[in-house]
């Protein structure tokens, strides 16, 4: 670890109103090393990167960089101080190419008489991907046009690069929930990306929920609860164990997934296929649903599970076999359609699939279950706030309001009102695609708690969990799927849980 001192913060405070975001923070950065941030959503972590990046401005408090005032009132002004952001939420520009996205405000560069030349700023945009080991991403393909996943690796690249173009010595990088959507392999490329960058002498604050890579990746962690800075740890002495005693001040439970409420299936099929598929995705995928059952899918990203997933919820329709709810064969246009038929999808990505970032809590809450809260086909307010105070109690929803804009809420926030709205509605059919991707631990258990009283109400769901661990810990039983097909099936009720080993194979 470097012993320069390349960022400093001193006693940065942040107030909106009615809410305390920051108190009093202060830190040291040294060049060279990788920093962990961790801590519940809510606890301050994306405020402070904000702050830093100038996106945000402090209440208090003030910061240094390269030994200097740094107060930078936009990105731009942190770039050109040697500070890069991946932001949480991605920040790309959906209509340009990638190479117009990873050199967005260069142009200049490329531009003779007001014309600009992409192929030469494609040319250059593949060399920065090869260098990154992304050549299999063209430089020349709208943005808009790549897998989520993709657009995270892009995006992770443009802020390499406009670290590296800086000319400093020592830059910082800021890294807010990278990983949440990458592959294995794609975060051992970022790992390895990592340390290249940290062994030229930059500085790297890494921000996840999963506590393993920031333990693998971090040379010293520092921990956040409620807006403060509560301790900071050498990485050699620490565990998940005790990182997530300090950031939820109580030991981890004994029973994470809650296996001891796992109830029996009921008789009752609530959802079947039959020989269904979907040409160039998947095929011949046979399964059964019954009431109060959790059946987990797992597969590596491509084997076709996702592609199920959105066939099942309404988002794409089948090419061949057949779709049964209750019985009754059923063709769906769109998910208001899978609705009306007691299906429900919790999307992984809940900002661009989930919510409506603009409306409130109480808003978003009853998107799914208009009719519970109408009179006379009028929307009632009494009613829908009244149903949305319920859930939040029920759900522990951190909002300054129900009138908050969820757009505003943390992710883990924002994910809880996301199931408020599935609970709220009249459906027993959920699809739960990755459910705590982006969650803190201590909101992990929370979210388990409510999977486990879904189906003690007699719901069914089909379950993609964010790790395979998950997946096996809450599921009743299991698919596996390779290449479209399901390879395998397994029973994973209580005391008889398969081992990570046993499913693996089947997948690879």
């Amino acid at each position: 670890m470097g012993k320069n001192i390349l960022f400093t913060a001193r006693n940065i405070t942040k107030k909106y109103p009615g809410t305390m975001a920051l108190k009093d923070v202060s830190a040291e950065l040294f060049s060279g090393e990788v920093v962990g941030l961790v801590g519940e959503n809510g606890a301050g972590k994306s405020t402070l990167l904000k702050i830093i990046m100038g996106n945000e401005q402090p209440t208090e408090g003030v910061m240094t960089m390269h030994g200097i005032p740094f107060a930078p009132k936009t990105p731009i002004e942190a770039n050109n101080m040697g500070v890069g952001m991946v932001f949480q939420e991605q920040s790309l520009i959906q209509n340009l190419t990638v190479g117009q996205n990873i050199f967005f405000g260069m142009e200049d560069k490329y531009t003779r008489f007001c014309v600009l030349n992409k192929r030469k700023m494609h040319e250059d945009a593949s060399r920065i991907l090869e260098d990154m080991r992304l050549n299999h991403i063209r430089a020349d393909r709208k943005v808009s046009s790549l897998e989520f996943a993709t657009r995270q690796m892009v995006e992770i690249c443009k802020v390499f690069h406009v670290v590296k173009r800086s000319g400093l010595d020592s830059c910082l990088i800021l890294l807010d929930e990278p990983t949440s959507v990458l592959s294995d392999g794609e975060v051992r490329n970022l790992f390895e990306n990592i340390r290249l960058i940290t062994a030229e002498g930059h500085t790297v604050i890494f921000v996840s929920h999963r506590l393993d890579e920031v333990l693998e990746i971090s040379d010293r962690i520092i921990v956040f609860k409620d807006g403060e800075k509560v301790d900071e740890v050498l990485t050699a002495e620490a565990d998940e164990s005790i990182l997530y005693e300090k950031m939820v001040g109580r030991t981890a439970s004994g029973e994470y997934y809650k296996v001891s409420d796992q109830v029996e299936p009921g008789g009752e099929v609530l959802l079947e296929t039959r020989d269904l598929g979907r040409r160039g995705y998947f095929r011949n995928v046979n399964l059964t649903l019954h009431a109060g059952e959790i059946l987990g899918i797992c597969g590596v990203v491509g084997s076709g599970k996702e592609d199920l997933c959105a066939v099942l919820c309404g988002d794409e329709s089948p090419t061949s076999g057949q779709l049964l709810v209750r019985g009754e064969g059923k063709k769906f246009g769109a998910p208001q359609a899978a609705l009306k038929n007691g299906i429900l999808s919790i999307p992984k990505e809940r900002r661009e699939e989930s919510i409506i970032a603009s409306a409130s809590v109480s808003e978003n809450i009853a998107m799914s279950n208009f009719g519970n809260i109408s009179k006379i086909g009028l929307i009632s307010k009494k009613l829908e706030k009244a149903q949305a105070e319920n859930y939040r109690g029920k759900m522990h929803i951190r909002a300054s309001s129900l009138d908050q804009k969820v757009g505003f809420l943390s992710g883990g926030n924002a994910q809880k009102v996301v199931f408020a709205r599935a609970l709220a509605s009249d459906a027993d059919i959920l699809i739960l695609n990755h459910p705590t991707r982006g969650v803190d631990v201590g909101a992990k258990e929370e979210i388990y708690s409510l999977i486990r009283s879904l189906a003690v109400q007699g719901k069914g769901c089909v379950l993609l969990g964010d790790t395979l661990d998950e997946c096996i810990g809450l599921s009743n039983r299991l698919l596996v799927m390779k290449d479209g097909e399901v390879t395998r099936e397994c029973d994973a009720s209580p005391g008889n849980k398969p081992e990570q080993v046993d499913i693996v194979k089947y997948m690879m």
